[in-house]
């Protein structure tokens, strides 16, 4: 038994030291519609509503604390130049696979360190740790390793989020341009959270 305390104190160890937090910011890293620089007086130009967005995963899995990385039930809007930052969408069928994956794989590692055991009679080896019990153990581990691995996926989906919500709130705008977004990413042992909050500059042509 003590095997199985310290081989699992290990595994968690080395995880461990993957938790961490992430930030990043861009300013003024948009594109704008070259005719707009040369024609400005063509154009009416505001800065529109800022967007915070957020999103998180639990075990890898994101959208579970509240399906926050699908507000707009898979609805898109336009897709523009964004300072080359795109966050793409990962089916969550997938992290899922992953994660059944982990846990049969530590609960395997637990029934192996657990060793076996016979009966009086030297017949019918059996594990020494059920596979019920093995399950439970094993599930913590499989939890934070697919964190791990899916690590970033609480911010999938915002972007389709962003372009969604520029246009269904500014139907008036013609062209969005100089973003400024920041995106603040955290990582825990089971969770992640991100958040991105974007300041966009709508124009809208002067119709004559």
């Amino acid at each position: 038994m003590k095997k199985l305390f310290f081989g699992l104190a290990a595994i968690l160890s080395m995880l461990s030291i993957s938790s961490c937090s992430k930030y990043m910011q861009s300013g003024n890293g948009g594109f704008s519609d070259v005719s707009l620089n040369r024609n400005s007086d063509e154009y009416s130009i505001k800065r529109l509503k800022t967007i915070e967005l957020d999103g998180d995963a639990v075990c890898g899995i994101p959208g579970l604390l509240g399906s926050k990385n699908n507000k707009n039930k898979n609805k898109t809007g336009m897709i523009f130049r964004f300072n080359g930052i795109e966050i793409g969408r990962t089916p969550r069928i997938l992290p899922i696979l992953t994660m059944i994956g982990f846990t049969g794989f530590y609960s395997n590692l637990v029934q192996q360190i657990g060793g076996k055991k016979v009966d009086n009679y030297g017949y019918n080896e059996k594990n020494k740790i059920p596979t019920g019990a093995s399950l439970l153990i094993g599930l913590p581990f499989a939890g934070v390793s697919n964190n791990l691995l899916w690590n970033g996926i609480a911010a999938s989906g915002l972007t389709n989020q962003m372009y969604y919500k520029l246009v269904d709130e500014n139907p008036d705008v013609d062209v969005f341009i100089n973003p400024k977004y920041k995106v603040d990413y955290k990582l825990h042992f089971f969770t992640q959270n991100a958040k991105v909050k974007a300041d966009v500059t709508g124009a809208t042509l002067k119709m004559k």
